[in-house]
């Protein structure tokens, strides 16, 4: 299909507030249901120092949900989602399994593919025991500790990768692998579609989650070549835009539609959210440097260790080194960006008052130096007021 001419042109301030429109509504999303079928993907992450990185994502965007209630609807009857290597290892939705086919091609190529004798074993083991966890296919010389991948680990992963196995449930934090024909209903079940019919209609999803967008951020969405997405984009429901200082530029026509609301409340992000993720794009959207630190020894960070950039009004203001120790919601460092306003205390009481609820803390408490004196100050008067 040949390409299109931008027929809208949008200022960088529209820009902010459709991407924002996009990824948290004004409102909200009603269920934990209802906010992956939006996002198509949630990331997931290892890392529970203030909780789990979808359980924040999600959180943040159903009004009143917990993490208890987030986990209640992930591991209801029958499936809402299953976990694939889409953003990197993401929640998605069951109804979207036909649109990676385009993956599960690929991966059934990988040289880390298993050989037939470990695929076969893996399976057998699995259709007698399955749904299970890692560690029990694991035998009892591997090891299993951290971040190391051995050979079963690898093998399983490639045919989840592979479509072969899925998994949709957890039991205490654990995935359960099972057959992909005992998880994924019939309906969905299919490797049908061609890859440019799978990528055609991810990126329409990307495009709704983004609501404006380059190619480069549509491409990191769904992790996928950038000139693979140029090349498809004019065959997507997105529309060409222009936005001063982007490169070209595509939007939801949803989103053009309606004049977005301001997020009406002031939220923690967590640092694996969707609206955060690329980090050109976060520069690019609020001149808010971005960085994810959890993983850099304690002398090399700037901000800390699990650091949620803090958003209202509009704009990400702010930044805190979070985790729940106990009953309690613990600030281990906290700033503000250069001309915050003077609403900037309130709303980042606000935040926490709502993220303390969500990840089930009765109280709220600022560590020891964890910021300068005057803002911990503003800061915890401020909290006084909300608590």
């Amino acid at each position: 299909m040949t390409s299109r001419a931008p027929a809208t042109e949008l200022s960088r301030d529209e820009a902010r507030h459709i991407a924002i429109a996009a990824a948290l509504p004004a409102d909200g999303f009603p269920t934990v249901t209802a906010a992956l079928a939006h996002l198509h993907i949630v990331q997931l992450d290892g890392i529970s120092t203030l909780a789990r990185a979808h359980q924040l994502t999600l959180t943040a965007r159903v009004p009143g949900a917990t993490t208890a209630t987030v986990d209640a609807s992930l591991n209801s009857t029958p499936a809402t989602a299953f976990d694939y290597p889409a953003h990197a290892l993401s929640l998605v939705p069951i109804a979207d399994w036909p649109l990676w086919a385009f993956r599960r091609r690929a991966s059934r190529k990988r040289p880390q593919y298993p050989a037939p004798q470990v695929r076969k074993a893996l399976l057998d083991q699995i259709t007698r025991e399955g749904p299970i966890p890692i560690r029990r296919l694991r035998g009892d010389t591997e090891s299993g500790a951290g971040w190391h991948w051995g050979p079963t680990k690898t093998a399983v992963e490639m045919l989840l990768w592979a479509g072969e196995l899925a998994s949709t449930r957890r039991n205490a934090g654990r995935r359960l692998f099972d057959l992909a024909e005992r998880r994924i209903p019939a309906e969905h079940l299919t490797d049908q579609k061609s890859d440019d019919a799978c990528l055609s209609q991810l990126l329409g999803h990307a495009g709704q989650a983004l609501g404006v967008a380059t190619a480069d951020d549509l491409a990191d969405y769904l992790r996928i070549p950038t000139p693979v997405t140029a090349r498809l984009l004019p065959a997507t429901r997105l529309t060409p835009v222009r936005v001063p200082g982007w490169e070209p530029a595509w939007a939801d026509p949803d989103a053009l539609a309606r004049m977005p609301q301001p997020r009406r409340d002031p939220v923690f992000l967590g640092p694996f959210d969707n609206l955060i993720w690329h980090r050109p794009r976060v520069q690019r959207l609020f001149g808010f440097t971005q960085v994810l630190e959890a993983y850099k020894p304690a002398a090399r960070r700037q901000h800390g260790y699990y650091v949620c950039p803090l958003l209202a009004d509009g704009r990400l203001i702010g930044r805190a080194d979070l985790a729940r120790r106990g009953e309690t919601l613990t600030i281990l460092q906290a700033g503000l960006e250069p001309g915050p306003g003077p609403d900037a205390p309130h709303h980042f009481a606000h935040a926490c008052r709502t993220l303390a609820a969500a990840t089930g803390r009765s109280h709220i408490a600022f560590g020891t130096d964890a910021t300068d004196p005057a803002t911990a100050a503003a800061l915890e008067s401020a909290l006084d007021d909300v608590l």
